[in-house]
């Protein structure tokens, strides 16, 4: 009796042990995709945008003309949007861009992952806009500085959220710029540690 109890437990010790370096080694090996694989998280048609240090991980769909504001209202559902040759990614602040505003420039890093591969970015800007109205529902959206966020980060990605309510034909955003970078093992630590 004691025999086969000691066997079902190193059975299960041996197992277990087993599958965490399986684990390890597929997220070294596969990268972020592994992480998503193993807990069945949902992509996007464009992939899934994770920036841990802000508690960001949400389904990201590629948006094209008037359903962007469909796809935000969503849960677990930003847009992403090519505008005027810029790249934006967009979702509430009350959904998954709450701490959007608090990423530090230099420091916080993001990434887009896809059942194929991730691209890492690391945030190059944050500060406040404004999205313009205009006729026939065309609108602008400008930095602090006032310049078209569509000029202003070339080859990169621009993430935004609104601020608060429309003024007039105005609504106050933040916006945060990312360039892409080379990934990091402190990537994978801080998606694990805060999953």
């Amino acid at each position: 009796m004691r025999k086969s109890r000691f066997g079902r437990l190193f059975q299960e010790l041996f197992i277990s042990i087993g599958l965490s370096i399986a684990m390890f080694l597929a997220i070294f090996i596969l990268g972020e995709q592994a992480i998503y694989a193993f807990n069945e998280t949902p992509y996007g048609t464009h992939g899934r945008l994770s920036i841990p240090s802000l508690n960001i991980d949400v389904a990201v769909y590629n948006s094209h003309g008037n359903d962007s504001q469909t796809i935000v209202d969503e849960i677990d559902s930003a847009a992403f949007i090519n505008w005027k040759n810029q790249n934006a990614i967009v979702d509430h602040r009350s959904q998954s861009f709450y701490y959007l505003p608090d990423a530090i420039p230099g420091l916080t890093k993001a990434c887009i992952i896809t059942p194929v591969y991730t691209d890492y970015y690391v945030c190059t800007y944050v500060g406040n806009g404004k999205i313009t109205y205009g006729a026939d529902h065309l609108c602008s959206i400008t930095d602090e500085w006032g310049d078209a966020v569509n000029l202003a980060n070339s080859g990169g990605i621009c993430m935004y959220t609104c601020q608060g309510e429309m003024d007039g034909d105005e609504v106050p955003v933040c916006i945060t710029y990312w360039k892409l970078a080379n990934p990091t093992p402190l990537h994978f630590i801080e998606r694990i540690l805060l999953a």
